[in-house]
């Protein structure tokens, strides 16, 4: 039994350390040859109800360095004071194009309805898309992601960083958590097997909307609207990585715990929606990880006095941390999260514990959206 669970372990680590190794490549992304070219970008941004958010962020967008982009603003049926602030900036900027989405009977309240007018609105085939409470890190962030759109490559998926609470525990899972996400869908569409993005921070070509009839296959969920969508049209030839500094995102605002373990459960149920290839991938990482952390108390018991297999497993448990480590602070670097590092394996068993929960709780949940 001990020299199964000794095997079990050593295969496991194998797993999370050849992940680990594919992350850290990350750090070396955007390194290579891109085209020196402007090309026109049309942003997409819907908003509902958060007119105070969007009075904060919408300066961000408009003041890019980019010489020929429009700003498609959704005004998803807001019953605040939206319109007011979308008419004070419309007034200023003549690259603005606003649509209004005005309720129905047949789609009520979807997301993804009032995104379809938007992108059918848009004046630029090229989209770049993120979300009202975000900002670009930098006036560059319209450039670099269109940057990476040229030959085949119709799709680019970038980082959208968290807002930081010095002080709280709770945000600082919440930001490893979106941390761990990202690392994960940018390493494996940088290694040829692109499976979801994020809303907050992604592009992509009209042409490849239009080649699925948009988000008719998921239609009838509230969300997916980012995720699905990607992984029903990424590929390995048609999807790049921008990962830059100059081409991140950040939150103006943060959110509860509470709040954020109901986005989790939402996600599961977005993620069994997933092709199977990448359901199986995702769950063979999460087991691997459970068994890292579950493993070593039976066989430090089964161990007993036996100093062989004592050296073994912490010879085992010591690789597996410091090549983790060593992965972590090349790409938090690269995105800006390097305070997450200090209590890592904290955050990491945390993260563990609430994905448990939220897998056997996920299917009592419904989707819904505001």
């Amino acid at each position: 039994m001990l020299t199964i669970l000794l095997c079990l372990l050593t295969g496991s680590t194998g797993i999370l350390i050849g992940y680990y190794l594919l992350s850290g490549k990350l750090a070396y992304s955007g390194k290579g040859n891109l085209p020196d070219k402007t090309i026109p970008v049309s942003v997409i941004i819907r908003t509902k109800n958060n007119a105070g958010i969007l009075r904060q962020t919408l300066p961000h967008i408009l003041s890019q360095k980019h010489p020929d982009f429009q700003v498609v603003i959704i005004n998803d049926a807001s019953s605040d004071n939206t319109s007011e602030v979308i008419a004070h900036f419309e007034a200023s900027y003549p690259n603005i194009r606003v649509v209004h989405v005005i309720n129905n009977e047949a789609f009520w309240g979807k997301k993804k309805y009032a995104l379809t007018l938007g992108i059918k609105a848009a004046r630029h085939p090229f989209m770049i898309f993120t979300e009202d409470r975000f900002v670009p890190a930098s006036g560059y962030w319209l450039q670099e992601m269109s940057r990476h759109y040229h030959k085949n490559k119709n799709i680019v998926l970038g980082y959208a960083s968290l807002k930081r609470v010095k002080g709280s525990f709770s945000n600082a899972i919440i930001r490893y958590d979106n941390l761990v996400k990202a690392v994960k869908y940018l390493s494996f569409a940088k290694a040829g097997l692109p499976y979801t993005g994020s809303g907050r921070n992604m592009a992509y070509h009209k042409s490849v909307f239009y080649q699925v009839n948009g988000f008719i296959s998921h239609m009838n969920m509230s969300n997916g609207e980012d995720e699905l969508f990607i992984n029903e049209v990424a590929t390995a030839e048609n999807t790049a990585i921008c990962i830059t500094p100059r081409a991140h995102t950040r939150s103006v605002s943060t959110t509860g715990f509470r709040t954020w373990v109901y986005r989790k459960r939402e996600a599961f149920l977005v993620f069994r929606n997933f092709k199977l290839r990448d359901r199986l991938l995702s769950a063979l990482l999460y087991l691997a990880k459970v068994m890292f952390w579950l493993l070593p108390v039976p066989i430090l018991i089964l161990a007993g006095t036996q100093s062989r297999q004592t050296a073994v497993l912490a010879a085992i448990l010591l690789i597996k941390w410091v090549a983790q480590y060593i992965s972590a602070v090349k790409i938090s670097g690269k995105l800006g999260e390097k305070d997450l590092l200090w209590l890592l394996p904290l955050y990491e068993a945390i993260l563990i514990i609430v994905q448990f929960y939220i897998f056997i709780t996920g299917f009592r949940t419904r989707t819904r959206w505001k």
